[in-house]
């Protein structure tokens, strides 16, 4: 592990605020349109917060639970819905003691934004059921991607 070619810098492709902020608008826009009141956490690849929304009338936990399934989705990138089916394949240690980790939150409103199979930020959803916490997640990851997808328009360009 100590060879010269293990001795570089790896570089991390993230999202940045700007694509976060236009995230957060989505996300807010589809809480509204399913007349629901969530806290929304929108983490970079690293896990670092970068913007956070907590609607008024959402109860404060949430927005503790939001940071929670944006770092669950970035870290492992994946869907934080999908723990219940990968839970069940995992010996039963692991299904005790993964759900104890700091951070960790193994049920649906966190989504990691993909790019070329990695994680580049995530986004957390608390307040609503469980099905609108994926919804609004959702909505946010789409936005980030239609944007790198097509980015002429926006920001000022």
């Amino acid at each position: 592990m100590n060879k010269a070619s293990d001795l570089s810098i790896r570089r991390l492709s993230t999202i940045t605020l700007p694509l976060a902020m236009e995230a957060m608008r989505a996300a807010l826009d589809k809480a509204g349109e399913l007349s629901v009141r969530v806290s929304i956490s929108i983490v970079d690849a690293a896990g670092g917060l970068i913007h956070l929304a907590h609607m008024d009338g959402t109860p404060l936990q949430c927005r503790d639970i939001a940071l929670n399934k944006a770092l669950t989705a970035v870290g492992f990138a994946v869907s934080t819905g999908s723990w219940e089916s990968r839970l069940k394949e995992m010996s039963a240690s692991v299904r005790q003691g993964l759900p104890l980790q700091p951070h960790m939150a193994l049920f649906g409103g966190g989504e990691p934004v993909l790019l070329d199979g990695a994680a580049v930020g995530a986004i957390g959803v608390s307040g609503a059921s469980e099905q609108d916490d994926v919804r609004c997640a959702l909505a946010a990851v789409q936005a980030i991607l239609s944007l790198l997808e097509h980015p002429s328009g926006h920001f000022g360009n």
